[in-house]
């Protein structure tokens, strides 16, 4: 799939930690502080970072750090762990381009988790995603291929 942005992705390094914490904090602590504990969710999120950094994608603006996703398999779905970028590369079209890439590796369907408060859930809705469960302020969406 052609990629019109001239973004790149590289794995993610110890070094891009704290732009990928920063990153997480910035894009959905606004979200969620009416619904946990902002500092025990800071910890957790910390520490599942800490675990999860061999499996996230940086994406690159030449040298620039703008945004980064993580995906898994399981079967015959992917599932879209995260996929964040830097407020000023949202609204450009790069978030439809990478959720259409996951939509071509062929699976038969996409799954997702995103808060429930978070006007994300408006943009996967717009993609054809489909709430299929609530819980605890979240939404687990999908989408069949």
């Amino acid at each position: 799939m052609r990629n019109p942005f001239g973004i790149t992705e590289r794995k993610c390094r110890k070094t891009d930690y704290d732009f990928v914490y920063s990153l997480t904090k910035k894009s959905i602590f606004p979200h969620i502080r009416d619904h946990v504990d902002i500092k025990e969710e800071g910890r957790y999120i910390r520490k599942r970072l800490r675990k999860s950094l061999p499996q996230i994608r940086i994406l690159m603006k030449g040298k620039r750090r703008i945004g980064y996703y993580q995906i898994w398999t399981k079967k015959d779905y992917l599932h879209v762990s995260r996929i964040f970028l830097s407020p000023a590369y949202q609204r450009k079209g790069i978030g439809t381009f990478f959720m259409k890439y996951f939509e071509s590796l062929g699976h038969r369907k996409i799954e997702l988790s995103v808060w429930a408060a978070n006007p994300a859930v408006n943009f996967y809705k717009k993609l054809g995603y489909k709430i299929i469960e609530r819980k605890d302020h979240r939404c687990m969406m999908e989408k069949k291929l």
